[in-house]
C-alpha cells in the first residue's frame, strides 16, 4: 500500500511540494473525491428519474389526447348511426329511385329537413355538421336548393373520398374545409336497410371544426413553451392549437424525416419515442406516437430547458454545495497545514540558527501536543551540544596551553642562557669566532622562541628568531644556504603582532624539503607587505618544490598522511584559532624564482592585544 501510495505521490509531482501544500491537497482530494462521486451519483439517479417522470408525464398526455380523440370520433360514428337508424330517413334511402321530377323534389325535401334538424352537438360537445351525397340522383344538382344533400358523382374524384377504405363503413377522413373554416371530415357508407337487397345507396359525412380539438391540445402541454401539433398520413398538420398551422405539410422539415429513423419507432410506432433536436436556438425534445386506428401522429416539441427545470435547479444546488464544500475544505486544510507546518517551520529555521553555531535561540511552543514533547527535548538537546562545545573548546585551550607551557618547562631558560653564555666566552678565550657567532645565534633563538611564555609577540622578534635560525643553518649548510630578509617598512615591523613561533616552521620546511634536496646553493627569501588591513609574510625556495593543492589539503584535513605537516598545520591552526577562519597558511607555485615553492601567511594588521599588555605589565613588575 505505502509503495503504490509513494508511486501515485511521484506520478502527481507531490514529492516537489512542501508537507503545507500537500497537507492541502490531501485533506481537499479526502473531501471533495467522495462529495463530487456522491453529488454526481445523486445527480444522475436524480436525472434518470427526472427523464422517466417526464417521459411517463408526456406519454400520459399523449393517451389522454389519444383516449380523448377516440371518444369524439365514436360520438361521431354513434351520431351517424343514430341518423342512419331513423326510420323516417331509412325509409327514403331504402327507397326506390323516384321517376318524376315531383318525386326528386320531394325526395331531396325531405332529406334536406332531415339533415337540417339534425342536433348540432353531438353527445360530446362537439359541433356536427352532417352532409348526404347520395347515388344515381344527377337531378339533385338541376334543383339544387339545398346545403346537405349533394349527388354523389360531385365527391367521386375528391382524394379524400378516393382515401376511405373500401371495406370500411366509418372512417376518418382527415382534414377538410367549410364555409372557410378547417373541420375534421367522417364518412359512413350507406345501404338500404330497408331494402331486401341492401344496396349502395350514398355517403353521409359529418364535418367538425378543428377549433375544438385545439383546447385538447393546449390542455395536455407538457411545458408553457410546448406546442401538440396531429399530423395526418400526409404530413399534414390536421389539428393544432394554433390555427395559422392548421394545413401545412412538415414532410419537408428536417426532423420529420427522424421520425420513420428512431429506434424503435418501426418496431411499435404506437409506443411514444422521443429525440433532441434543434429548432433556432433552441434544443427541443421532440416526441411523437402514432394512433392506432387512423394512423396519426401526435407530436409534441418541449424546450429542453423547461423539462429540466427541476434537474437545472437541483444541478445549480449541487454546484453551490459543491462550491461551499471546497471553500470549507480549503479553509480547514489551510488551518490544519498551518497547525502543522508551523512547528515544522519553527524547527527548521531553529535548526538553521544552530547549524551557523548559534545554540542560544530555544523554540517556544506553548500547545500541549506532540510538537511539545519534541521541541523540549530539541531544546535541552541544543543546550546540552552548547555545553559540549563549550567544554571542548576549553579543554582544547587548556591543551594547547598546557602542550606549550609542557615544552617551555623542559628547559630552563636562566640555565640554557648561563650555559650558551659559558660557551661564548670559551670560544672568544680560545679566540673561535664561529663557535661564539654560533652560540649567540642559539642563544638568540631560544630567547625569542621562549618569550617568557607570551603568545602574541612583535613582527620584530618574529622575524629576528628567523634570522637566528637560519644563521646557525648557514654554519650548517654553509655555501650551500643563503637567506635574504627583503627590506619593508620599519614602522610595520614594530606595530604589527604575530602569532609566535609561526614563520620558523616554515622557513624549516622550505630548507629541509626544498633547498637540501637540491644540488647547488640554495635561496630563502622573506618578504613583509601589507595590503589595507591583511598583513602578508611570504617565504619563497628556489628547492625542489611540491605540489601547492596536496599541501593546502594537508592543513585542512588531519586524516591526510604526512608526518611532516604536522608542525605546518599546528602553525595554520593556531593562526585561525587567535585571528579567525579568513586567516593562516596558503601555499603557491614560486613563480618568481621559475622553481621552488612559495609559503604565504596572513594575519590581521593588529598593533594591540590584551595578552601582549599583559606580558608587558609581567615584565614590569618583574
Amino acid at each position: 500500500m505505502k509503495t503504490w501510495f509513494d508511486s501515485l505521490s511521484k506520478t502527481l509531482f507531490l514529492y516537489h511540494f512542501s508537507i503545507r501544500s500537500r497537507l492541502i491537497l490531501y485533506f481537499l482530494f479526502l473531501v471533495l473525491l467522495p462529495t463530487t462521486i456522491i453529488s454526481v451519483t445523486i445527480y444522475n439517479k436524480s436525472a434518470d428519474i427526472i427523464t422517466r417522470n417526464m417521459n411517463t408525464s408526456i406519454e400520459n398526455n399523449f393517451n389522454l389526447v389519444q383516449d380523448n380523440l377516440a371518444r369524439r370520433f365514436e360520438a361521431a360514428n354513434k351520431s351517424m348511426i343514430a341518423l342512419y337508424l331513423n326510420s323516417e330517413f331509412a325509409d327514403l334511402i331504402s327507397s326506390n329511385r323516384p321517376t318524376d321530377s315531383t318525386g326528386i323534389i320531394n325526395e331531396l325535401a325531405a332529406l334536406s329537413k332531415i339533415l337540417e334538424n339534425f342536433p348540432s352537438n353531438g353527445t360530446s360537445g362537439s359541433s356536427f355538421v352532417p352532409m348526404l351525397y347520395m347515388l344515381n340522383r344527377p337531378e339533385y344538382t338541376q334543383y339544387n336548393f339545398s346545403r346537405r344533400v349533394f349527388n354523389i358523382d360531385l365527391i367521386t374524384l375528391k382524394p379524400w373520398y378516393l382515401s376511405i377504405p373500401a371495406k370500411s363503413d366509418f372512417a376518418v377522413v382527415g382534414l377538410s374545409s367549410l364555409d372557410s373554416r378547417f373541420t375534421l371530415k367522417f364518412a359512413r357508407r350507406l345501404f338500404g336497410i330497408r331494402h331486401a337487397q341492401l344496396p349502395y345507396v350514398g355517403l353521409l359525412t359529418i364535418d367538425i371544426p378543428v377549433a375544438e380539438f385545439g383546447t385538447l391540445l393546449e390542455h395536455y402541454k407538457p411545458t408553457p413553451g410546448s406546442k401538440v401539433y396531429i399530423v395526418d398520413r400526409t404530413g399534414t398538420i390536421a389539428i393544432s392549437a394554433e390555427p395559422a398551422l392548421i394545413g401545412q405539410n412538415i414532410v419537408s422539415q428536417d426532423y420529420y424525416s427522424k421520425l420513420n429513423t428512431t429506434p424503435g419507432s418501426s418496431g411499435n410506432p404506437s409506443t411514444l419515442h422521443s429525440f433532441h433536436h434543434p429548432m433556432g436556438s433552441e434544443d427541443m425534445l421532440v416526441s411523437f406516437k402514432t394512433l392506432e386506428n387512423t394512423g396519426w401522429t401526435i407530436l409534441s416539441f418541449s424546450p429542453v430547458r423547461e423539462l429540466n427545470g427541476e434537474l437545472i435547479s437541483f444541478r445549480r444546488v449541487m454546484y453551490i454545495v459543491i462550491s461551499i464544500c471546497m471553500l470549507v475544505s480549503f479553509l480547514m486544510a489551510l488551518l490544519l497545514s498551518e497547525n502543522i507546518s508551523a512547528p515544522i517551520r519553527k524547527f527548521i529555521q531553529s535548526m538553521s540558527h544552530a547549524e551557523n553555531g548559534n545554540f542560544n535561540i530555544p523554540i517556544r511552543y506553548r500547545r500541549k501536543d506532540e510538537f511539545s514533547y519534541l521541541f523540549n527535548r530539541y531544546n535541552k538537546l541544543l543546550q546540552q551540544i552548547k555545553a559540549l562545545i563549550d567544554k571542548l573548546y576549553v579543554t582544547e585551550l587548556r591543551k594547547k596551553e598546557a602542550e606549550l607551557q609542557m615544552l617551555q618547562a623542559q628547559i630552563n631558560p636562566h640555565f640554557l642562557y648561563n650555559t650558551l653564555d659559558s660557551i661564548n666566552w670559551i670560544a672568544i678565550n680560545h679566540e673561535i669566532p664561529e663557535i661564539s657567532s654560533m652560540v649567540t645565534s642559539l642563544s638568540d633563538f631560544f630567547r625569542y622562541s621562549l618569550s617568557k611564555g607570551r603568545n602574541i609577540i612583535p613582527l620584530r622578534d618574529e622575524l629576528r628568531q628567523v634570522e637566528s635560525y637560519l644563521q646557525i643553518q648557514q654554519f650548517r649548510f654553509q655555501d650551500r644556504l643563503k637567506y635574504e630578509l627583503e627590506e619593508t617598512d620599519q614602522a610595520l615591523i614594530e606595530e604589527c603582532l604575530v602569532v609566535k613561533l609561526s614563520l620558523q616552521p616554515l622557513v624549516e620546511n622550505a630548507l629541509i624539503h626544498g633547498i637540501q634536496q637540491r644540488r647547488g646553493t640554495g635561496t630563502i627569501r622573506i618578504r613583509v607587505e601589507r595590503a589595507q588591513d591583511v598583513l602578508s609574510i611570504s617565504v619563497f625556495d628556489d628547492g625542489i618544490g611540491a605540489d601547492p593543492a596536496r599541501l593546502n589539503l594537508l592543513l585542512t584535513d588531519p586524516h591526510q598522511p604526512g608526518n611532516q605537516s604536522y608542525g605546518i598545520r599546528n602553525v595554520h591552526m593556531r593562526i585561525r584559532q587567535f585571528f579567525g577562519e579568513s586567516y593562516g597558511i596558503r601555499y603557491y607555485t614560486n613563480t618568481e624564482d621559475g622553481c621552488g615553492l612559495l609559503a604565504v601567511i596572513r594575519f590581521p594588521v593588529v598593533t594591540t592585544w590584551d595578552e601582549v599588555s599583559e606580558d608587558v605589565n609581567d615584565d614590569r613588575s618583574g
